[in-house]
């Protein structure tokens, strides 16, 4: 998937969280935004040692579900290399559960 066009908006053009959640919401529908979210807290989750089943139960989402997260997360290059997102995704606290 070529990122490019959404990565200079996102990076370069917006620089307000508001604007952000309303560019985000103008381009995801609730659904996929919820199946993001849920992507980043099985890649959170992984990083913390949970079990595929354990997250599925967590997250109150199939197997299948943590299992194509984890598949990412294993095979991704960004996971390779120690980068800053690994530690955001370690030490963010999500506003809900806060």
């Amino acid at each position: 998937m070529n990122t490019e066009t959404l990565l200079n908006i996102i990076l370069s053009e917006i620089n307000d969280k508001k604007q952000m959640d309303l560019f985000l919401k103008a381009l995801f529908t609730n659904k996929e935004l919820k199946e993001l979210e849920n992507r980043i807290k099985i890649f959170q989750l992984l990083l913390k040692g949970k079990k595929h089943r354990d997250i599925s139960e967590i997250l109150n989402v199939g197997i299948a579900t943590v299992t194509r997260g984890a598949n990412t997360f294993e095979t991704e290059k960004i996971f390779e290399e120690k980068l800053q997102i690994l530690e955001t995704l370690r030490l963010y606290k999500n506003k809900k559960n806060a």
